[in-house]
């Protein structure tokens, strides 16, 4: 069976749309962690509605369980990832530690698919062939049991392909850079998330609220932060108060993006 996971993003979208008219036996799975920006939840219900992708929308529970859920029950409030969050004991995912990624995203689409009975299939990502970096991250944090393949590097498109591409159609994802992913991603860079509080300070409130119930009981070495030397308040407060800063801050690579 071939499994493509469908992040929300521009990328992901033209992997999916490229694919399923070459494929036959495929499954399209969109993990929701609850923080993802609303557009992205729309862009991909219009992209199913369009394309009859038969998106399999999943979330995580609590207990290492999963649920599928619909475009219309999708979490936008944050509880898949408060709930993994409550399971870990209140320890936070940081850049070192990003039990996130697996245990929102590859963990539950494993749990699903082993429910449905499959014991075997290849996972197809959209990492395009202008991200080399994200090639070998990919190789290091994906278990080895996992098979997976690379399509848009096999065809060597590049982030302008895609925007090309996208230009000729009639619908596209109503948002660009610093969103995207979940929206204040620990692994944004500082300057994308001050530009975040600037422009849309509420998307703090979820993030400022998780590092304030768990400096309570636990210390910045083991989990009270989400980024090991500055808390989301610091940013929020600083980023209000000054311009241009952290502008040269730099991002990481996730595999959950958007563009």
């Amino acid at each position: 069976m071939n499994i493509i996971n469908f992040s929300g993003g521009r990328t992901s979208a033209y992997m999916a749309k490229r694919l399923i008219e070459t494929c036959d036996n495929y499954l399209v799975v969109f993990t929701n962690t609850g923080k993802e920006m609303p557009q992205t939840l729309d862009f991909i219900n219009e992209c199913d509605k369009r394309w009859n992708l038969n998106v399999v929308w999943l979330e995580y529970r609590y207990g290492n369980n999963f649920e599928v859920v619909t475009y219309e029950t999708a979490s936008r409030n944050g509880r898949p990832y408060s709930e993994l969050i409550q399971y870990k004991k209140g320890i936070l995912p940081t850049q070192m530690l990003r039990f996130c990624t697996h245990q929102l995203k590859v963990d539950t689409s494993r749990r699903y698919l082993k429910s449905i009975g499959l014991t075997e299939w290849v996972y197809h990502n959209g990492i395009r062939y202008d991200e080399p970096r994200r090639w070998s991250k990919m190789k290091n944090l994906l278990p080895s049991y996992i098979d997976i393949e690379l399509p848009l590097v096999k065809w060597k498109i590049t982030k302008q392909d895609v925007l090309n591409w996208w230009s000729m159609q009639d619908f596209d994802l109503k948002l660009n850079e610093p969103y995207g992913n979940c929206d204040c991603c620990f692994l944004k860079g500082k300057g994308k998330l001050a530009i975040i509080a600037k422009e849309k300070p509420e998307l703090f409130d979820w993030w400022i609220e998780k590092e304030n119930n768990q400096l309570v009981v636990n210390d910045r070495k083991h989990g009270g932060i989400f980024k090991q030397d500055i808390s989301y308040q610091q940013i929020k407060d600083k980023a209000q108060s000054q311009l241009g800063l952290w502008d040269n801050d730099p991002s990481f690579e996730c595999f959950c993006n958007t563009d």
